[in-house]
């Protein structure tokens, strides 16, 4: 076999994607061409609760066997022929791929497009290709603490830097991404007249910013605490709790009698 009737044979492939360059309206097709017997993978991207049509075609398939046969184009899975139906279409005869909803990464964070070439027999001109679709995430959740409501206590007169509450929050964005990243502040003490406790601003953890806590001065303290996303950024979303801390009492004053003097009468 000559390496003309053997190029036909294994079918050259070519996978295209489109990029869209929205700063400046230019649009670039990035192309590989694999040359064994097998598919490509390409990971393209949309991004969430926003219209990615405008960037239609987010991708393409094409096969070279199109020059001596009729080749039909085809794709399957979720956002296709599974729930939710519809959201991306191929159209048949030029291989490109058309996104026609808005998706939403804590629903789908990603979608795989299983493609296929067919011959006019219906027969794959080979294994079909897993195109993996990634849903690009926008910050539109915000912070979410496990209680409206922490309370904790301490005992009066505790060493300064004494763990008093650890306060946990969640956000529905990307894990390990900027849109989840939780810092937290004490923006209100009461009573305000010394700032008595610090929090760390990546764990949580509140903790006595000094020794003077004196439970015959205030027996209780109440903090607000907020909590931002991305990383605290004045660009992120933010949720807010109250925490009630309680003061023990120790065994830190001495009896004195009222009277310096006592007299007993027979």
């Amino acid at each position: 076999m000559d390496w003309h009737s053997f190029r036909r044979a294994a079918l050259l492939l070519i996978f295209l994607v489109r990029d869209y360059n929205a700063n400046n309206g230019t649009i670039k097709w990035h192309s590989i061409r694999r040359q064994k017997r097998e598919w490509i993978k390409f990971a393209a991207a949309c991004r969430e609760g926003e219209d990615n049509s405008k960037r239609n075609p987010i991708a393409k398939i094409h096969s070279d066997c199109a020059a001596n046969q009729q080749v039909t184009y085809r794709i399957s899975g979720v956002g296709i022929d599974q729930p939710p139906y519809g959201i991306f279409v191929i159209n048949q005869k030029t291989g490109e791929i058309n996104i026609t909803s808005i998706v939403d990464r804590e629903v789908t964070p990603f979608f795989i497009i299983y493609c296929r070439a067919l011959n006019a027999q219906g027969q794959d001109l080979e294994n079909p290709l897993e195109l993996r679709v990634k849903v690009m995430d926008v910050n539109d959740n915000a912070p979410v603490f496990s209680m409206t409501t922490f309370t904790g206590q301490i005992e009066e007169n505790s060493n300064a830097n004494t763990l008093v509450m650890i306060l946990t929050a969640t956000d529905a964005d990307e894990p390990n991404n900027l849109n989840s990243m939780i810092a937290y502040k004490i923006v209100k003490q009461e009573p305000s007249e010394s700032s008595m406790f610090i929090i760390n601003r990546n764990n949580g953890e509140i903790r006595t910013m000094n020794n003077f806590l004196d439970r015959e001065q205030y027996s209780q303290y109440s903090l607000v605490v907020r909590g931002s996303d991305r990383d605290g950024g004045a660009d992120g979303m933010s949720a807010e709790c109250e925490c009630n801390i309680k003061i023990l009492d120790v065994n830190d004053n001495i009896p004195y009698l009222e009277q310096s003097s006592v007299s007993i009468c027979s």
